[in-house]
């Protein structure tokens, strides 16, 4: 192989790793959001407390979003 087509593919591969950020961002901020909406509307349903409610929407968005569980899950 030549040195041009080597720096192809290491550019390629760098552009795919952006790329990647980019997208996991925005499901990141995504999913916080349909948790919050989620807190919100279990708040005005009547959950005993407030970490009832919050704990409720975890599991709901879990549940609902799949691929929101690694952005919801305990660090």
């Amino acid at each position: 192989m030549s040195k041009r087509s080597i720096s192809i593919k290491r550019s390629n591969k760098r552009s795919n790793k952006r790329s990647n950020k980019r997208s996991t961002r925005k499901r990141s901020g995504l999913c916080k959001q349909r948790l919050s909406e989620k807190i919100a509307i279990n708040m005005k349903e009547g959950y005993k407390s407030r970490e009832q409610a919050i704990a409720v929407a975890y599991s709901q968005v879990g549940k609902m979003y799949p691929h929101c569980k690694r952005f919801l899950a305990k660090k």
